[in-house]
């Protein structure tokens, strides 16, 4: 993730995810992209529930740095995510349930990769953290709607031993209007980052 953050993008971003919300949970793709014309060169995120999620958070804790129109539309948005999911909670859990390993999975190349090029660790480690940082927003929605999250976690811990193993305490990765929303002590990776001589782990 970039150092700037933007509320109005991810506000937009929002809106788009829970537009096409109900036909994601009820379909078959797990990534659907949110414009015509995606390529993966595109900076346009994909919809996942997972990612829907990270918006909401950071929205809703931020809400007081919009203004009265942004935040009528974000309750707008908030109230249909929360319609959606209680229409299509047996849709909504199995796509939280695929979502999870399918990111944990992408995150083990990383681990091999730093094994391998310890130097070019730090630099890769940004979209590891944005992984693990939507994992645990699964996570915390799972335990808010009441999901049984048991047969995750053990795919969830290795990577945890994996990450604990690389990374150093530091600075806030990510942008410093971001810092209120990410407690250190839940999203801790969010405060570390690879040290080379610890990269093989």
């Amino acid at each position: 993730m970039s150092q700037e953050y933007s509320l109005a993008r991810d506000l937009a971003e929002l809106e788009g995810m829970v537009e096409r919300l109900a036909d994601y949970a009820l379909g078959d793709r797990l990534y659907l992209p949110l414009a015509a014309g995606y390529s993966r060169r595109s900076t346009t995120p994909q919809l996942t529930i997972g990612a829907l999620l990270l918006r909401r958070r950071r929205l809703s804790r931020l809400r007081p740095s919009l203004n009265p129109k942004q935040q009528a539309r974000l309750d707008s948005a908030l109230a249909r995510h929360d319609a959606v999911q209680s229409e299509w909670s047996l849709h909504y859990e199995n796509k939280l349930k695929q979502e999870v390993p399918a990111r944990l999975k992408q995150m083990t190349g990383f681990f091999r990769d730093c094994q391998e090029n310890p130097t070019g660790c730090a630099s890769a480690y940004p979209p590891e953290a944005l992984r693990r940082t939507i994992v645990q927003e699964i996570l915390l929605a799972m335990d808010e709607f009441a999901y049984d999250k048991r047969e995750l976690m053990a795919g969830v811990e290795r990577t945890d031993i994996a990450l604990r193993r690389l990374l150093h305490a530091d600075v806030f990765l990510w942008s410093a209007t971001l810092k209120p929303v990410y407690s250190p002590s839940v999203f801790w990776w969010l405060y570390s980052r690879p040290a080379p001589a610890r990269c093989r782990a």
